[in-house]
C-alpha cells in the first residue's frame, strides 16, 4: 500500500478542531501522514475562558493550545504562517494591513505552492467557498488553497522551487469541510432536547452554511470522535465554559458532533457518482 499523505490549509487555530476534526483522526489512526498549515494566530478569537489569555496574548496563548492540540489528532506537523486574523465580515480588522485577507494573493499562493510540493499530498483538505459561515478567512483560505492545488503542479509556476530541489507535484484530490444550511438550528435543538439550556442562533446565523445538495460525504466520525474532543479541549480559550458534549448522552453527541460534512472540490463529481467517506479510496 502506498504511503498515503494529506496536507490541510486552514485560516485559524482550532479550524482542525470543530469542523474536521473527526475525519483527520480517523485517517491519521490508519497510517495516514498528516501536516497542517494555518494562516494565521488567531488574535482576534474570542476569550471564553476567564483569565485564559487577554487581548495582548490571545495570538500567543492560542499558537501554543495548536501545538498540543495537533497531538491529539495525530497531525505529524504543523506551521503558522503568521498573517494576522482578520475578523469577522465586516470588522474594521479585515482592512489592517497585516489582516490575511489583505494579503498578496501572489506571496499566499506561493508559500501553499511550496508546501504542497514539498510534503506531496495526494489529499488536501480546506473550507468551502462560503467559508462555513461567511468566515473571511475562511473564504481567503479556499481561494489561495484551491489555486495552488492547480498551480503546484504547473512547472511553470514559481520555476524558482526546482533550483531547491522541489518540483511540481499533481495532488489527485481536493476536499472543501462545509457544514450544510441549518446545521445551527439543528445543532442548537439537538442539544435543548437533550435537556440543556443551549441558545438557538440569531436570525442573522439561523441559515449558515452550504447548500445541502453540494456536500458529497456526509461521514460519520464517532470512531474519532474522542480524539477530536480531545483536540477541542487543547483549544480552551475558544471552549464555551458550559461546553455541553460531555453533559449530554453519548448518542446525542455522536448526533452533533460525530457527523461531519465534505465537498470533493477535486476531480469534479460524476452525475450519480457517490463519493466513499474515505478521502484516499482507490488510491
Amino acid at each position: 500500500m502506498p504511503e498515503h499523505r494529506m496536507l490541510a490549509l486552514l485560516a485559524h487555530p482550532d479550524d482542525e478542531a470543530f469542523p474536521m476534526g473527526g475525519a483527520i483522526a480517523m485517517h491519521t489512526a490508519r497510517g495516514v501522514r498528516t501536516r497542517l498549515v494555518t494562516a494565521t494566530s488567531g488574535e482576534l478569537g474570542e476569550i471564553r475562558q476567564p483569565g485564559s489569555a487577554t487581548r495582548e496574548t490571545i495570538g500567543e496563548v492560542r499558537r501554543a493550545e495548536l501545538e498540543k492540540a495537533v497531538v491529539e489528532l495525530g497531525i505529524e506537523s504543523h506551521d503558522v504562517l503568521n498573517y494576522r486574523d482578520s475578523g469577522m465580515a465586516g470588522w474594521d480588522d479585515n482592512h489592517h494591513p497585516r489582516a490575511f485577507v489583505q494579503a498578496d494573493e501572489h506571496e499566499v499562493v506561493a508559500r501553499l505552492v511550496f508546501e504542497i510540493r514539498r510534503f506531496r499530498p495526494q489529499v488536501i483538505l480546506t473550507f468551502e467557498p462560503g467559508g462555513l459561515y461567511g468566515h473571511p478567512d475562511h473564504i481567503a483560505i479556499c481561494n489561495h488553497a484551491t489555486t495552488a492545488f492547480r498551480l503546484a503542479a504547473d512547472a511553470t509556476a514559481f520555476p524558482h522551487h526546482t533550483a531547491i530541489g522541489i518540483q511540481p507535484h499533481q495532488t489527485e484530490r481536493l476536499f472543501y469541510s462545509g457544514r450544510p444550511k441549518g446545521f445551527r438550528v439543528r445543532m442548537a435543538q439537538s442539544l435543548r432536547d437533550a435537556g440543556v439550556d443551549f441558545p438557538m442562533p440569531p436570525a442573522d446565523r439561523a441559515d449558515d452554511g452550504c447548500d445541502p445538495a453540494d456536500v458529497h460525504i456526509t461521514m460519520d466520525v464517532a470512531a474519532g470522535l474522542d480524539a477530536k474532543f480531545a483536540c477541542i479541549k487543547q483549544h480552551f480559550t475558544q471552549l464555551q465554559p458550559d461546553w455541553p458534549y460531555e453533559r449530554v448522552p453519548r448518542s446525542v453527541a455522536e448526533a452533533v458532533m460525530g457527523i461531519e460534512h465534505y465537498i470533493r472540490a477535486w476531480p469534479a463529481v460524476a452525475p450519480g457518482e457517490t463519493v466513499p467517506p474515505d478521502f484516499f479510496d482507490g488510491l
